[in-house]
């Protein structure tokens, strides 16, 4: 499946009925412990849409300031991905700003949707960050899990027809739930991602400078105190990390990352009813969430359980009979186990679902461009 870009430190992630946080910290406690973890940072400088003066200069060599909205638009992707030209491409695990895309030919959807941006706003284009709602998707990294989400650029044409830029292989748009965001918000994923990407390291000094800045800018952002409190458990400061995944749930009630974390936070510490309760919290979204299911059977397939992931993959598909990645991951799962005619079975099924779902333009140059009419909610 593809990846998206605002990275998120898990150990499970849920989302079901709402849960209610235990987030009863008194006035004082309270200004305590965000003092300890955010002590006196100051507000981060960076800014993510700047550009050099060299970048610039091409820019201006390269498009016409009478040019149409379309005109500009072909000239910018041919120069940012054209093979012939600056060929920039996607890396998952790169967060980096427009200027640093720029210089390293190279980065992440939130990345590579910084450094369009900028760009198309200095030729004077219409371009803006918007969050699109997808299916969650998981990856493992040593003991931890990741999920991802997704981020393009997107703007107007004159006569209010809407194009959208995405730079992930597999993503549709279609009917899902989207947001425009404001470049602070997107400095706050962008902020919220090094922190992620640094725990992942072992950087956790500048993992938590990260996330305070993130949290400074917009304190209700629940992700960014999901993964403060990874930070603070890598530290060994379990008051800390404790405190953090409940800020997370206070500020979203249906983020079941943050709870699993509670849960695995608890159980660690010997507080087993505490663990329990978080955990059957936890454990009713497992059995629910499809996507779930098929990051199980992967697992489960990886350590020799066979039998266990097929089983997790007809309860996956089960749970959602159209969605094409289930048959092809059983379809793969029958070949691995010597079951041909079972594996061409569940391929030929996957692709009369894909052939029934919304097919986004052809991937050309690193990215896909297209234009469409959505429902926008601003943030």
């Amino acid at each position: 499946m593809h990846r998206s870009l605002v990275l998120i430190i898990t150990l499970a992630c849920c989302t079901a009925c709402v849960p209610q946080a235990d987030y009863d910290y008194d006035q004082s406690e309270e200004a305590s412990l965000l003092y300890r973890i955010l002590g006196n940072n100051t507000q981060a400088s960076i800014d993510i849409l700047a550009l050099s003066p060299d970048i610039e200069e091409l820019l201006d060599s390269r498009i016409e300031s009478g040019w149409s909205t379309r005109q500009k638009l072909k000239a910018l992707r041919e120069l940012l991905y054209g093979e012939d030209e600056l060929n920039i491409q996607y890396d998952a695990m790169n967060t980096l700003t427009a200027l640093g895309t720029f210089d390293a030919r190279s980065g992440n959807c939130l990345s590579m949707t910084s450094l369009f941006i900028a760009a198309a706003r200095y030729v004077d284009l219409d371009a803006h960050f918007q969050t699109v709602a997808v299916d969650s998707t998981w990856d493992r990294e040593g003991n931890t899990m990741i999920r991802y989400e997704h981020i393009i650029a997107t703007g107007y044409y004159a006569g209010g027809k809407m194009y959208v830029m995405d730079f992930l292989p597999e993503f549709v748009l279609g009917d899902k739930k989207t947001n425009l965001i404001s470049d602070e918000t997107a400095l706050t994923l962008h902020l919220n991602n090094l922190g992620a990407e640094a725990i992942l390291e072992g950087r956790i000094n500048d993992a938590v400078t990260n996330l305070s800045h993130a949290i400074e800018l917009r304190p209700q952002y629940s992700d960014a105190w999901n993964n403060m409190g990874a930070a603070m458990r890598r530290t060994g400061q379990y008051d800390l990390a404790e405190f953090s995944y409940q800020r997370a749930v206070y500020q979203d009630a249906y983020n079941y990352s943050a709870l699993s974390n509670l849960a695995y936070l608890y159980a660690y510490q010997g507080r087993g009813s505490k663990a329990a309760r978080y955990k059957e919290r936890v454990d009713k979204y497992r059995s629910g969430n499809p996507y779930y299911l098929l990051y199980q059977a992967e697992l489960s397939f990886q350590e020799g359980r066979h039998e266990e992931a097929r089983q997790y993959l007809k309860r996956a598909i089960r749970l959602k009979r159209d969605e094409p990645d289930f048959y092809l991951a059983l379809s793969d799962f029958h070949e691995k186990m010597g079951e041909k005619e079972e594996s061409v079975k569940m391929f030929e099924m996957a692709e009369k679902y894909r052939l029934g779902i919304l097919q986004a333009p052809e991937r050309r140059m690193h990215h896909r461009f297209w234009t469409m009419s959505v429902s926008i909610t601003p943030l």
